[in-house]
């Protein structure tokens, strides 16, 4: 498989290099001032020259399709996470995770919002979650509130699968509640008492 991704990148970097050179003469006016019909008539000087280019085209196309082909297939198995049962094979999508983990949180008091996003790595389940708190909570225990409600309630979702789920945190804002915002504008205001 690695000659097969030498070949594509090698044909890839010579179309481009290609495009690029023919820019940068259109781009500085120099197709004109050298004669490129020269080197034109050269190559169409080739005898059979048509069935190489046939077979040049052809190629370049079963590897653009066979890229795009493994690329989708690797973008689609990111995207999902599965284990088999007796019965057959069970897919979870990614997110499908990241919805369990929104609803999940919504109990907590001191979360306002939270968005995840769920990543199958090498080393077993990432989640990736963006907090927002309110201003009464206290960072670290409710952090650390989260982390282990997510990881605990993933891994008895996940319960087939035997990777170990990592959750990291990040507080992305504090929040004030309107009734907080209310009470310290009429504290601002000596005439409202």
């Amino acid at each position: 498989m690695r000659i097969f991704n030498k070949i594509i990148v090698f044909f890839y970097t010579l179309i481009f290099l290609f495009i690029g050179v023919s820019l940068i003469f259109i781009a500085f006016h120099l197709a004109g001032r050298i004669d490129l019909s020269d080197l034109f008539d050269y190559v169409i000087g080739f005898s059979n020259l048509h069935w190489i280019l046939f077979l040049s085209g052809s190629l370049l196309i079963l590897v653009t399709l066979s890229l795009a082909s493994i690329s989708f297939k690797k973008f689609q198995a990111g995207k999902t996470i599965g284990y088999s049962t007796s019965a057959g094979q069970v897919i979870i999508s990614l997110g499908a995770i990241e919805d369990f983990i929104r609803r999940l949180t919504q109990q907590l008091p001191e979360v306002k919002e939270l968005r995840s996003e769920v990543f199958v790595t090498r080393r077993g389940i990432e989640i990736e979650s963006r907090v927002v708190l309110w201003t009464t909570s206290s960072i670290p225990d409710v952090t650390e509130k989260v982390q282990a409600m997510i990881k605990t309630q993933v891994q008895e979702l996940l319960s087939g699968i035997e990777k170990p789920v990592m959750v990291n945190v990040l507080v992305t804002k504090i929040s004030q509640r309107d009734q907080d915002k209310n009470v310290k504008n009429k504290q601002d205001i000596p005439f409202l008492r």
